[in-house]
């Protein structure tokens, strides 16, 4: 069975998505991205999928650490892009010159 995804009827912005997104209830455990404005849900990954992310995300760390090169994140974290969508890619890397500039926002606890 095919899983689905869903997509807001309504636009919002950045911040406004933010404060949506701290939100949702700790046991949420769906993915949220805001793409074109719209918020766009899709269910948890399954196998394989999640093992390959995991691996990657093992292997690129382990390298960037090793050479000091920046830092990786996890599938959880969400980026504010430029064109306005914010995403949450499944591994992310930022180098340490980007780190080194950004003032990261701190989720909600």
């Amino acid at each position: 069975m095919r899983e689905l995804s869903f997509e807001s009827t309504q636009s919002m912005g950045q911040s406004e998505f933010a404060g949506w997104v701290e939100k949702r209830a700790r046991s949420d455990d769906h993915r949220y991205e805001l793409l074109n404005g719209r918020v766009v849900m899709t269910p948890p990954a399954g196998h394989p999928h999640g093992w390959i992310e995991g691996r990657f995300q093992r292997l690129l760390g382990n390298y960037a650490a090793d050479n000091r090169l920046g830092e990786v994140f996890g599938s959880s974290q969400g980026f504010e892009l430029p064109s306005g969508d914010t995403g949450e890619p499944d591994v992310s890397f930022l180098s340490g010159e980007r780190w080194s500039q950004t003032t990261p926002r701190l989720a909600a606890s």
